[in-house]
């Protein structure tokens, strides 16, 4: 006999750090430098690549899959604060393109995605950061980062 299970509140894990980074271009036409490290998310560029850098920087985290998890538990990853157009991608999958301040334009709940389908022992997620002279503030990563795991117990049964 199967038990129903319950769910409960979430478990969750923020994805701070370390990330690595590198400029994949500049907007300005000229050879993006060599610039690559590692940077505590999150953040925006300044301090890294300077506030008046236009163009396109690639982060990337990886991660283990959470441990304990049972078939079908729901797990999402949620991203904010991509500042100003971004490309999210988990284990090769892309989840979403991002407008302006983090409009999520093929997600749920505005950057919210559920990936139990995409998790592996091992995962990777990278997130390519656009910001174009005219776009406000500095680039980056400004937002938080994390997995939600929904926690599930089993019912009594009935």
């Amino acid at each position: 006999m199967t038990r129903a299970v319950r769910f409960f509140p979430m478990h969750t894990i923020r994805l701070r750090g370390p990330w690595q980074y590198e400029v994949l271009s500049r907007s300005d036409g000229a050879k993006a430098p060599s610039a690559a490290g590692k940077q505590k998310m999150p953040a925006d560029w300044s301090e890294t690549l300077g506030g008046d850098f236009y163009g396109t920087v690639r982060y990337r985290r990886t991660f283990h899959s959470p441990t304990g998890l049972e078939e079908g538990q729901p797990v999402w990853l949620v991203v904010e604060g991509v500042r100003s157009r971004g490309h999210v991608t988990l284990n090769s999958q892309t989840l979403a393109h991002t407008c302006h301040r983090s409009a999520v334009a093929d997600a749920q709940a505005g950057g919210r995605f559920s990936i139990e389908h995409l998790l592996s022992r091992n995962n990777e997620l990278i997130i390519d950061v656009e910001h174009l002279p005219g776009d406000e503030g500095t680039g980056g990563l400004t937002g938080t980062v994390r997995l939600e795991i929904q926690t599930v117990r089993p019912r009594p049964d009935d």
